[in-house]
């Protein structure tokens, strides 16, 4: 007997077969979606080795401890020294020796990571951000070197800073300011004289202070004359009181003429009220 259904209807034939499709596209995408959130997690755990326990941050001179632990080698070298007693693991708080291996292939694999994107966010900009800063001062230091008496005084003011990843050191500072004055930057000058004067980083040196001071205020710099301003003013380090000296130097921070602007917003407002309580 004759088959009396016959072939289902075309239309029927296309709708089960896009219905399959559209499930398969689905399920496609539902793995593909879970193989990258895998390969994001994977990721994520890879990153979290590299961060360094004292910093919470990504580091740029990573080094290997001896507990194992990828650390800043400016942090853990800190917190050696530090440690009162035996030095301990940051980590586990378990006694460790104290030498540091380099871990160059750690520095790669952070730079990969965050080139490529896989580490995104607020520690890849911080850690983006660091290495622009070593990198500016690796430039100021071979300027430096070079005898530009001005990238001498950006090195002094970083470390008086603590700024571009140098930490915060008066002795250095007053060292590359030294060094900058020797070189005649009326800056560097100006800074120099100010540590003479207070002590700072080194022995007080009031005389050579001044005189550091003078020469950089001749030269243009507005903080150089409010340190002479000042000192006629108060009749400090060891300058006798002299309105007329005082009112000569703080005007001058006004007057626009000065080349080399590096007084400090409040210094510059001290500046400004001493001319007016010389003016009454």
């Amino acid at each position: 007997m004759a088959d009396a259904a016959g072939p289902p209807p075309r239309g029927k034939n296309l709708l089960k077969v896009a219905d399959a499709m559209k499930k398969r596209a689905l399920e496609e995408r539902d793995e593909a979606d879970a193989n990258a959130e895998k390969k994001q997690k994977t990721l994520a755990a890879i990153a979290r080795e590299f961060i360094c326990p004292i910093t919470h941050e990504l580091p740029i001179k990573p080094v290997t401890a001896e507990d194992g632990k990828i650390y800043e080698e400016k942090a853990i070298r800190e917190w050696f020294s530090k440690k009162d007693g035996e030095p301990t693991s940051p980590s586990t708080g378990a006694v460790i020796g104290t030498k540091l291996f380099p871990a160059p292939q750690a520095r790669n694999t952070i730079e990969a990571l965050v080139e490529s994107g896989a580490i995104a966010g607020e520690i890849a900009e911080a850690w983006k951000q660091k290495l622009e800063d070593e990198k500016e001062v690796k430039e100021t230091r071979a300027m430096a070197g070079g005898g530009d008496g001005e990238a001498m005084y950006m090195l002094g003011a970083w470390y008086r800073e603590g700024m571009n990843g140098l930490a915060k050191d008066n002795a250095q500072a007053r060292a590359w300011y030294e060094r900058s004055a020797a070189a005649r930057d009326p800056k560097g000058m100006a800074a120099f004289g100010e540590y003479l004067l207070l002590g700072l980083g080194g022995p007080q040196d009031t005389a050579f202070g001044i005189m550091n001071a003078t020469e950089a205020a001749g030269l243009g710099s507005d903080l150089a004359a409010y340190q002479l301003g000042w000192a006629f003013f108060e009749g400090g380090h060891g300058l006798p009181k002299d309105p007329a000296r005082a009112r000569f130097w703080l005007k001058k921070i006004f007057d626009g003429e000065y080349e080399y602007k590096h007084l400090t917003d409040t210094a510059r407002a001290d500046a400004a009220r001493m001319l007016r309580e010389l003016d009454q």
